[in-house]
């Protein structure tokens, strides 16, 4: 993990590139000094006039697509982020996934393990960690798993900027 940076922060970015590339199911890990994103990306496929005359929805494809993130893109995606946070009054989107994975960070940075790797299958995040003996521990939460914790650390924090 980046020396002085959360995972809650980190999370959060990559949850902002992961949007913009149409990203839901993936595996993230931490590899050689930079995170590692494999998922499926869905694009939209070509379709004929014919269909197009007919007002038939779209095909849509899904393709593989690794991404790396190394500091450079963690910082670059941040200061992005904040660009585009013009109105931090406003409650957050809980269910944008930029949200969800800074709630599931948040959850990470509150654990006293070692990181090991995130997969998003549908509604589930597996979480895997190092036990400090060595072992593996693996916890599987649903969505709806992380929204209490997401409203507990929003009011916390929306207590702070209003003292």
């Amino acid at each position: 993990m980046f020396s002085g940076w959360s995972y809650s922060q980190t999370f959060r970015a990559i949850g902002q590139s992961l949007e913009e590339f149409g990203v839901q199911d993936f595996s993230l890990s931490w590899e050689e000094e930079k995170f590692v994103i494999q998922g499926q990306r869905k694009i939209s496929v070509a379709q004929s006039w014919l269909a197009t005359l007919f007002q038939q929805a779209p095909r849509q494809a899904k393709r593989s697509i690794e991404i790396h993130y190394p500091y450079r893109s963690i910082l670059w995606l941040q200061i992005q982020g904040e660009g585009m946070r013009r109105q931090p009054n406003l409650t957050p989107d809980y269910f944008r996934l930029s949200q969800t994975l800074r709630t599931v960070g948040a959850y990470v940075d509150n654990m006293t393990l070692k990181f090991q790797g995130l997969r998003r299958v549908g509604g589930n995040f597996i979480l895997e960690f190092e036990q400090r003996d060595g072992k593996k521990r693996v916890e599987e939460h649903g969505l709806g798993s992380f929204e209490n914790y997401f409203l507990h650390t929003y009011l916390r924090r929306r207590k702070k900027t209003d003292s």
